[in-house]
């Protein structure tokens, strides 16, 4: 793993918590004033909470690491193994933040645009990374905001063909099925990432995982922030890992309105794109967007290919019927 980690990082050194315990604790410069525990730096390597997703994912604690949320480990990534001027490649479209991390490590980005876009060539995909030497290739799976799918024998080919750091950004892998986490025991060039956000339903608190190979991991743990995760995030984490009847009907409500949102843009004749994650993309008329607005709907809008399309989030039944009713009455003025 050597050759793909940044020169500069190589010579760092993780910062390291004292972690000796005594009864009378002043090493830190922590304010004594409270006793809710909150004037104490959260645990640096949250280890309840590796030891919680461990049991969950069936990897090793020396595997995984948490973040403040999946955008702060796309970061690590990019800080552990991008020098200025080389290739990170991600499909086209897909979640823009890969661009803006690349853009701001003085990467070169390039999308590999999908045919429709939703249809991968995985053959040219890798013709190209090998041709253009990429560094880091960045692929969310299920796509955001496709919401399409690359099968694990696509994945598995891009890891083996292709002389790269190979990232998977499983955010709303729970919604489908295909994850790919326990191959990094069988790939030392594969990372996956995962979050809080979505199936758990806990955005707020800004939390996500990366799971690799413990010798990557050792080199990502050097460009961590010291205390990257608090102490009330680690709290709410740990609880969610725990309540999985919770989870399972989260996911299993969310894919029930799925499938029913995506019957009815079908029939209305809006081309929704087949989806695994807990959004649907669609075709729009002009105008459609606006009016969801002056309906108190907020839809996402997008530019450049996708520019005629519009992506809505499954939200409770009532505000998927409130949006399908929209949709309907806004066919109805058109006609």
């Amino acid at each position: 793993m050597q050759k793909y980690v940044r020169r500069a990082v190589l010579d760092l050194k993780a910062y390291e918590v004292n972690e000796i315990n005594c009864k009378i604790k002043l090493d830190a410069n922590e304010n004594v004033s409270r006793e809710d525990g909150l004037n104490r730096y959260p645990d640096n390597l949250a280890k309840e909470l590796i030891t919680a997703l461990s049991e969950k994912t069936g990897l090793r604690t020396s595997e995984l690491i948490v973040g403040n949320g999946s955008s702060e480990l796309i970061e690590l990534v990019m800080k552990t193994f991008l020098e200025a001027g080389e290739y990170v490649v991600s499909l086209e479209p897909s979640f823009s933040m890969y661009r803006i991390f690349t853009t701001i490590y003085n990467g070169k980005y390039k999308g590999f645009q999908l045919k429709d876009n939703q249809y991968f060539d995985v053959d040219e995909f890798i013709e190209m990374i090998n041709e253009m030497n990429v560094k880091l290739v960045i692929l969310s799976n299920p796509n955001n905001p496709t919401a399409t799918m690359i099968s694990k024998e696509d994945i598995g080919k891009i890891v083996e063909k292709s002389d790269a750091i190979v990232v998977i950004d499983e955010a709303y892998i729970d919604f489908t099925s295909g994850s790919v986490i326990k191959w990094i025991n069988k790939y030392k060039n594969l990372i996956v990432l995962r979050t809080f956000s979505k199936a758990f339903g806990l955005a707020g608190i800004r939390l996500g995982y990366l799971a690799s190979d413990s010798n990557t991991l050792e080199f990502i743990k050097r460009v961590k922030s010291p205390y990257n995760v608090g102490t009330i995030t680690q709290e709410i984490g740990l609880n969610a890992l725990r309540d999985h009847h919770e989870l399972e009907k989260n996911i299993e409500f969310i894919k029930s309105e799925r499938t029913r949102v995506w019957k009815a843009l079908d029939i209305s004749g809006k081309e929704p794109i087949p989806s695994n994650a807990n959004f649907i993309l669609f075709k729009s008329k002009k105008g459609l967007y606006e009016f969801l607005i002056n309906k108190d709907i907020l839809v996402r809008k997008f530019e450049g290919n996708l520019e005629n399309y519009l992506r809505v989030t499954i939200g409770t039944k009532e505000e998927n019927d409130m949006f399908l009713s929209k949709i309907e009455e806004f066919e109805d003025e058109k006609n």
